[in-house]
C-alpha cells in the first residue's frame, strides 16, 4: 500500500513534544554545522545523523533534482543508492514522486503495490520490507527528498515525523546555498520546483473533485497514469489541468 502526506513541517525546529536525546543531540550538531560546511558535506551528515537516530531505517538517501536530472546527493548503504538509481533510471518511483510533490510517499512491500509495481519487486529482491520519502520543503519550494528503507519492518508514523525535521534541516542548507553559493542556478532550480508543486496541487484538486477522491488516492492516481503513460509527474499533472480548463474529461 502507498499513501500520500501533502502536509510536511517546513521549519525542523521542533518535530516531536518529547524528542528522543538522540535526535535532540543530532538536531543541535546539525544546527551547528549549518553555515560552517559545504552543502554536499552537511547533507551526507544529514544522511548519516538520520541514520543513526530513526527507529527501524537501514539504508537512506538524499535525492536531489538538478537540471531536470535526480541524483543521491548522500547515501548510507549501498541498497539506497541502488534503490535510487533504479528510480532515476525509469523515471518513477518514490523518492522522485516526494521531491516532486513536497509531501511523504510510503511504499508498504508485505504486500502486491499498486503505484509502483516494478519498483517494489526490485526493493523486495534486495530483502527491503518497507520505503518511505519526505520532501525536503522550504517555504513554498520543494527541493529533494529524504529517503528510508527498512529491511525489518514498516515505517511508522513517529519515525516519519523526526524525517521530516531531519529533511527540513536539509531543506535550510539548500536554501542557504541558494543564498551564498551558486545563487542564481540554484535559484532558478527552486522557482522551477515550486512551479511544479503547484501544478500538481492543482492536478489532484481537479482528480478529487472528479472522481470524488480524498487527497491520497488522487496522488495515487496520478502517479499511477505518469507510470503507464511514461510521463513526468509534473508533465501529466499538467495535461490534466489543461484538459479540466478546457471542460475536456481528466
Amino acid at each position: 500500500m502507498t499513501t500520500t502526506d501533502p502536509t510536511t513541517s517546513s521549519d525542523g525546529q521542533d518535530p516531536a513534544p518529547e524528542m528522543h536525546p538522540d535526535a535532540q543531540r543530532a538536531f543541535v550538531e546539525l544546527g551547528r554545522l549549518m553555515l560552517d560546511q559545504p552543502v554536499g558535506q552537511y547533507l551526507q551528515r544529514v544522511a548519516d545523523l538520520a541514520a543513526e537516530t530513526l527507529p527501524g531505517v537501514d539504508g537512506l538517501s538524499v535525492t536531489l533534482v538538478e537540471d531536470g536530472r535526480a541524483r543521491s546527493a548522500a547515501f548510507t548503504s549501498s541498497v539506497s543508492a541502488m534503490l535510487d538509481e533504479r528510480q532515476y533510471e525509469a523515471g518513477f518511483g518514490p523518492c522522485l514522486d516526494a521531491a516532486t510533490s513536497g509531501g511523504t510517499v510510503r511504499v508498504d512491500l508485505s504486500g502486491e503495490d499498486g503505484v509502483y509495481p516494478e519498483f517494489s519487486a526490485i526493493a523486495r529482491r534486495q530483502g527491503v520490507r518497507a520505503v518511505a520519502s519526505v520532501g525536503m520543503p522550504v517555504p513554498q519550494r520543494v527541493v529533494g527528498a529524504l529517503n528510508m528503507y527498512s529491511l525489518t519492518g514498516d515505517i511508522d508514523e513517529e519515525t516519519l515525523a523526526l524525517a521530516r525535521a531531519f529533511a527540513s534541516y536539509a531543506a535550510v542548507a539548500l536554501a542557504n546555498a541558494a543564498l551564498y553559493g551558486s545563487t542564481t542556478r540554484l535559484a532558478d532550480q527552486l522557482q522551477e520546483a515550486m512551479r511544479s508543486r503547484a501544478v500538481i496541487e492543482q492536478a489532484k484538486g481537479v482528480l478529487m473533485a472528479r472522481l470524488q477522491v480524498d487527497d491520497e488516492a488522487a496522488f495515487a492516481h496520478l502517479s499511477r497514469s505518469s507510470q503507464q503513460s511514461n510521463t513526468k509527474l509534473r508533465d501529466m499533472a499538467a495535461g490534466i489541468v489543461e484538459r479540466a480548463q478546457r471542460g475536456e474529461p481528466a
